[in-house]
């Protein structure tokens, strides 16, 4: 009750002009607080945490990372567990850079120099030299402020689904996805894959790509049922509602999705 009338006397004080960048403020705070627009570092975006915590006490045999751009998280996830990295990367000059970051792994290290999507293929994957990371098969996202993929080239795309059919694994513990708002069709090719495998963990990076593809996080849980969420935050992690609003802000930010049982 008590809560109730101070919010309140906020609201009523706080809504005027004067406050506007004050409330801002403080919404980035709670947001970043709440795991949303961190900097990007592996600490403050709770990787690090997932990593050593939670993925290598796992001891995962085969972990998939699709986008992987430069190498950073393939790199990551060779030095936390001794699993074997798949690493999908189609931008030609990304790829090389990844493929010379992991080299030093030997043959615990596997780049495939394709995109991954819900048919084999080719696709127009949309880019800009001075940002790589957030190339996309989606025009749509160029609607972002902080996109501006002016450039396109062809590129060879396979779902999960024929690339594990014609590679067989023992065993795939931990799919990441991170292709700026291509998740939804990354999984949509993986449809088997999931059932085959049963991977424990599948993180996805959202951000506000998944405003212009119309897929919440709600969206992405109904897809992927008999799972928990939990949304990683600076040095940890916590479970998400899916059907909350508040889990559903279309800001940067890594959920992870775990098998129950």
């Amino acid at each position: 009750m008590v809560t109730t009338r101070i919010l309140s006397w906020y609201a009523r004080l706080a809504s005027k002009p004067p406050f506007s960048a004050l409330n801002d403020m403080l919404l980035k705070a709670a947001l970043r607080g709440r795991g949303y627009n961190g900097s990007g570092g592996f600490r403050d975006s709770g990787e690090d945490f997932f990593l050593s915590n939670v993925l290598a006490k796992a001891h995962p045999a085969v972990c998939l990372d699709v986008g992987a751009n430069v190498g950073r998280y393939s790199e990551q996830l060779l030095v936390h567990t001794q699993a074997r990295v798949i690493s999908f990367e189609p931008l030609p000059w990304a790829c090389e850079r990844l493929q010379a970051r992991l080299q030093a792994f030997g043959e615990r290290s596997v780049v495939v120099p394709k995109g991954v999507a819900d048919a084999s293929g080719r696709l127009t994957l949309h880019h800009n030299p001075a940002s790589p990371q957030l190339a996309s098969f989606s025009q749509e996202v160029d609607r972002i402020s902080f996109v501006n993929n002016h450039r396109s080239l062809e590129v060879d795309v396979v779902t999960l689904d024929d690339y594990l059919q014609s590679h067989p694994c023992d065993d795939v513990s931990f799919i990441k996805i991170d292709t700026e708002g291509y998740e939804g069709e990354v999984l949509k090719g993986a449809a088997m894959s999931l059932l085959k495998y049963r991977p424990r963990f599948i993180q996805i990076e959202f951000n506000r790509h998944q405003l212009f593809r119309d897929r919440s996080l709600l969206w992405f849980a109904e897809r992927l049922p008999d799972r928990d969420v939990y949304q990683l935050i600076p040095d940890g992690w916590v479970r998400r509602d899916p059907t909350d609003p508040l889990a559903n802000i279309f800001e940067f930010s890594n959920f992870v999705f775990v098998q129950r049982g």
